[in-house]
């Protein structure tokens, strides 16, 4: 028995398996953004379904496509993250990864 719905019902607790990202101050695609879609590559591996996110393949298939730079609420990318409108693939990102993206494209989603 419980003396107060709290109790019974712990608040929503985001968990992040994958860890917290630093987001740094000036974000990389090589460095920062590409290491994330090596989760994405089991679907997005070549033409269809489009972007084609394999290293070296990734940014010409990304940006002006589906990445507007300096926008990242207009962007294709941005708003359909697993975890930001992208469901059912097996995983999500975490917010702190969502962050990241976020950031890269509004930082100009430079090839760096």
């Amino acid at each position: 028995m419980n003396s107060c719905y709290y109790d019974a019902y712990p608040e929503y607790e985001d968990v992040n398996p994958g860890g917290d990202i630093d987001i740094p101050t000036v974000i990389s695609f090589g460095t920062d953004i590409q290491p994330l879609f090596s989760k994405c590559t089991g679907c997005h591996k070549g033409a269809f379904p489009s972007p084609d996110l394999r290293a070296g393949e990734s940014y010409s298939s990304l940006v002006p496509e589906f990445v507007t730079a300096n926008n990242a609420e207009g962007s294709k990318l941005y708003n359909y993250l697993p975890g930001n409108g992208h469901h059912d693939v097996g995983f999500t990102f975490s917010s702190n990864e969502i962050a990241l993206i976020k950031g890269w494209i509004d930082q100009g989603a430079k090839n760096n």
